[in-house]
């Protein structure tokens, strides 16, 4: 069970306050022809020490670009390009082992399982896509063996076990309802709280992980107009929102015992169109990619109140969706999605600030996330 039942798992009654909430002027302009693609929630996807690999979800082409990382220099080399059996792939991710990539294909309604061949810089499909309802934003959750796949149009949370030794997904039993449209899960560093943003409601629900990853709906606490993704602090004390319409983040502060937010009183303005904030592993640093501005806004962190201080903003690729950091800091990946295109910056370790490094990487069409693997 991932919620409802699960001994020591209480479920309590939530609100739907998100009916007849009219989406924005400014989203609209993105909606129209983004929407269904961009939501790639908090932006940084799992990172491990020593990449090697880089794999980039194509959702328009519905294939996987695959890369061998330099480590110096943070440069990719093509290696091949896989097709992902779904239609509209829009997450990507690994688990913690290194060893499987997973993609959502929202518009097929299913979740596409890779092998990763390291001796071959390939990927190799583990079986047939398996059923998910109209999947956006997947993650693999604190336990390690549990997938949790956030549905924007069924509004709730769905899970998978992970067979450690193939890959494969076996569906859990039981949903977790979220508000109106989630596109992003961030969980906190003890493992213990979960959170999700709800584009369409324009809140944030909030979850307690119990040992075996069941999830039990604490609430919700308003964010902002369409927040698009969430990113927990790594001290685990604060969460930072995009909020995509208002053209900000929402940062709030975490009571470590409770899970519950607390807001700062302002916003931080950003560029148009916020849609994802990643954090540098020490959690210095933070990047907003705005995709209707198709610039990144950086920032550094207070990691004493966790308020932002903007520093630049910097060019990007056209609609960046999401950016990724590698575990080592000093290398940024953006995803560029209607230039079909993946940015390199180098991150400035004293600064974090972002110099890009050579022309961008061509991918396939469409590309959503990058993840990047040892």
């Amino acid at each position: 069970m991932i919620a409802g039942t699960t001994p020591g798992t209480v479920l309590l009654k939530f609100r739907k306050k998100g009916k007849g909430m009219s989406v924005s002027k400014i989203a609209s302009s993105v909606l129209a022809s983004v929407l269904t693609l961009f939501f790639t929630g908090c932006g940084g996807g799992i990172t491990t020490s020593n990449s090697r690999f880089a794999f980039v979800a194509n959702s328009i082409s519905n294939s996987i670009s695959t890369f061998a990382v330099d480590p110096q220099t943070g440069q990719l080399t093509p290696k091949n390009t896989v097709t992902t059996g779904g239609a509209n792939a829009r997450v990507i991710t690994v688990d913690p082992s290194g060893h499987f990539v997973y993609v959502s294909n929202s518009d097929s309604n299913n979740i596409s399982v890779f092998a990763i061949d390291a001796n071959a810089a390939s990927l190799r499909m583990v079986g047939q896509p398996v059923p998910a309802s109209g999947p956006g934003f997947i993650t693999v959750g604190p336990t390690q063996n549990i997938l949790y796949v956030v549905n924007p149009q069924a509004n709730n949370i769905t899970g998978f076990t992970i067979n450690t030794n193939t890959g494969t997904l076996t569906p859990l039993t039981g949903t977790v309802p979220t508000d109106s449209s989630p596109v992003a899960l961030s969980f906190h560093p003890s493992g213990h709280f979960a959170y999700v943003a709800n584009f369409v409601s324009g809140d944030i629900t909030v979850y307690r992980v119990d040992n075996s990853g069941a999830l039990g709906l604490l609430g919700a606490v308003p964010a902002g107009v369409n927040p698009a993704s969430i990113a927990i602090h790594p001290s685990g004390k604060f969460a930072y929102v995009t909020n995509l319409a208002a053209n900000n983040v929402t940062i709030f502060s975490i009571d470590q015992v409770s899970g519950g937010l607390t807001p700062l009183p302002q916003p931080v303005a950003t560029g148009e169109g916020p849609n994802s904030l990643t954090l540098d592993p020490q959690g210095r640093f933070a990047y907003v990619t705005n995709a209707i501005g198709s610039t990144i806004s950086t920032f550094t962190v207070d990691v004493t109140t966790g308020e932002l201080t903007p520093k630049a903003t910097v060019s990007a690729g056209t609609i960046p969706v999401s950016l990724t950091v590698d575990a080592s800091g000093r290398f940024a990946y953006v995803a560029n999605l209607a230039s079909n295109n993946v940015t390199l910056f180098a991150v400035d370790s004293t600064t974090g600030a972002l110099t890009a490094v050579g022309p961008p990487i061509t991918v396939g069409t469409g590309p959503t996330s990058v993840v990047l693997s040892k």
